[in-house]
């Protein structure tokens, strides 16, 4: 039994505790809404809304019907059933609407009132844990994103100014192609770009910064 189960509540029509969350079901919804079951998974089922979103505000479950044959349904939590019924209009959507939001608070309240002070922490330190998670995840998308600074940059040009005039001075390259410096700046910046599938050396992401650099290190002019 979960530490939210063990605690006395009140019994709501329209939500429930599974776990230690508050949530509503398919079949409920179907119901106070007038809509067929099946026509209410397929609403489900299609929503377009992020993946990390439907996987925290809807889940699978199952039922027994009429016949004790198992059919599918799913449980809502509040956040993914406003998402789910924002679009059904008319009186009484919005009268049921209103009504599923007072449950919702109303268990909630009652929830917070009958428990006791180690089990509101742990559930306070669990929705931490998890928004910090939320959290770590955006920060690594954003730390993924961020292209070259202004001193990288700098080192980027810099490192494509030595690598082509080495070469020149060298005298290595096919002049037959490349008979000016200004062609062999330009077949470096085009061979950089092209590695690092970027419009721009600016748009070069940080953490390819140490790549780039050993890549223009390295680079040679195509011999044709």
């Amino acid at each position: 039994m979960s530490r939210l189960q063990a605690i006395q509540h009140p019994v709501s029509h329209l939500v429930f505790i599974e776990g230690n969350d508050l949530v509503t079901d398919s079949l409920t919804v179907a119901d106070v809404f007038n809509k067929r079951h099946a026509d209410v998974l397929k609403s489900i089922e299609s929503l377009n809304c992020s993946t990390e979103f439907s996987e925290r505000n809807f889940s699978l479950a199952e039922y027994k019907d009429a016949q004790q044959k198992i059919r599918p349904k799913y449980l809502l939590k509040r956040d993914g059933l406003m998402f789910l019924v924002m679009g059904y209009t008319g009186e009484r959507a919005a009268q049921m609407k209103e009504s599923y939001i007072y449950e919702f608070n109303r268990m909630e309240q009652q929830i917070k009132q009958n428990m006791h002070p180690l089990q509101m922490i742990n559930i306070m330190t669990t929705e931490m844990m998890s928004h910090g998670d939320r959290l770590g995840k955006l920060e690594q998308t954003v730390q993924e994103r961020m292209t070259v600074d202004y001193s990288q940059q700098l080192a980027i040009r810099n490192a494509v100014n030595r690598r082509v005039c080495k070469l020149w001075d060298e005298g290595t390259i096919n002049v037959a192609v490349h008979d000016s410096k200004k062609k062999l700046f330009s077949a470096a910046w085009k061979d950089v770009k092209a590695a690092f599938a970027v419009n721009s050396y600016c748009n070069i992401r940080q953490k390819d910064f140490d790549e780039a650099i050993s890549y223009i290190k390295a680079w040679r002019p195509r011999l044709v």
